[in-house]
């Protein structure tokens, strides 16, 4: 399962999104090509194959049929995109063979690594796809994850189809960075942006998933991700919140750092098949400095905070190493966190002890 990925039977949160392709569909005026966009781990996937499922589900036809008498009938519109799980249609999308449906993504280079890009071929594929005909004469649907990942050339050839589309054929172009995307694509796509779910339905999909998490660990979870069902899941899947409450123990040593428990954490994230969770280090630290400027910055203002408690203290936490440095030397430190956790061929275990005596020393 892919970080923006929750299954699509499962969709929440999304209902405005899916109301304005289904008004698209009931009023006949389906545009050939879709752009959703939002933040990693949001659903856009979901999405993406609800729609899919939705359109192979309801053939392409007449906005009017003859009625008994000759007459002619109105179309019935559709109520919602949910189709049945047990469908043959849905059966056969689910064993990955469904010769009307194509997902474009990054493929494996000539020595079995992942590409960077989408690259030409890809999209070149694709238009071979579109040009045979439906199965049995209906859609033929391709979702590209995510579009912002093709390089020029792709992006010029996926242009081409956007242009002259044939008949009956849907485009869905996911994107989590949607300011990459050449202008006149976006400018022919119908756009859908998602939003951060709301923290309750974020912990629905996390407990049908794990549902030996704790109420306070799915809460945990729910607020670390953001309103990302996709990285919630991620983070539960690499015990994020024990990895979290570490990186708490040591920040609350600050501004003296605790070196043998430093140590210990570096130790614990150096080795090759723990990447994801020497990832997740960066991105839970960096988390943690942008929800105490956004916390701290409220309270100077006399406001409410904006920033739930993942932890007893933490709101404390934050208000204590607040004080130490402006709010904008914070932002420096976010900043050059992000930019040491980027140099890939450094040694893992001296960059999170570099970023540990960075953030100690500036605090001193």
């Amino acid at each position: 399962m892919t970080e923006d990925m929750i299954p699509d039977f499962a969709v929440k949160g999304h209902e405005e999104a899916e109301k304005m392709f289904l008004d698209a569909y009931n009023s006949n005026r389906l545009h050939h090509g879709w752009l959703i966009t939002g933040p990693r781990g949001i659903g856009k996937a979901a999405v993406a194959h609800k729609m899919a499922r939705f359109l192979l589900h309801n053939p392409p036809g007449d906005a009017a049929a003859p009625g008994l008498f000759g007459e002619t009938l109105e179309k019935t519109p559709l109520l919602s995109l949910d189709t049945d799980e047990e469908s043959a249609v849905n059966k056969i999308i689910n064993a990955g063979g469904h010769s009307d449906l194509v997902v474009v993504e990054r493929q494996l280079n000539d020595k079995g690594k992942l590409r960077a890009e989408i690259v030409v071929d890809d999209v070149r594929n694709l238009q071979n796809f579109f040009a045979k005909t439906s199965f049995d004469g209906g859609w033929r649907i391709a979702i590209i994850d995510s579009a912002d990942e093709m390089n020029r050339a792709a992006a010029n050839a996926l242009l081409k189809i956007l242009e002259e589309p044939p008949k009956n054929v849907l485009l869905i172009l996911l994107a989590h960075a949607p300011g990459k995307l050449l202008p006149t694509i976006t400018s022919r796509c119908r756009k859908l942006k998602l939003g951060p779910l709301p923290l309750n339905i974020v912990g629905e999909i996390l407990a049908r998933h794990y549902p030996d998490l704790s109420e306070d660990e799915i809460n945990g979870y729910g607020i670390l991700s953001d309103g990302s069902p996709g990285y919630a899941m991620k983070l539960a899947e690499h015990e994020g919140l024990e990895l979290y409450i570490q990186i708490l123990e040591i920040l609350s040593t600050l501004p003296i750092l605790d070196v043998p428990k430093a140590h210990k954490l570096a130790d614990s994230l150096s080795a090759k098949k723990v990447e994801t969770k020497y990832i997740l280090f960066g991105e839970l630290l960096t988390s943690f400095i942008n929800r105490l400027i956004r916390h701290v910055a409220a309270r100077n203002n006399g406001d409410i905070s904006p920033v739930k408690a993942v932890l007893s203290g933490e709101l404390d936490l934050m208000e204590q190493l607040g004080q130490r440095i402006t709010l904008d030397q914070w932002a420096g430190l976010w900043e050059k966190i992000i930019l040491k956790m980027g140099r890939v061929n450094l040694d893992r275990k001296q960059v999170i002890l570099n970023i540990l005596t960075l953030i100690s020393q500036r605090l001193h």
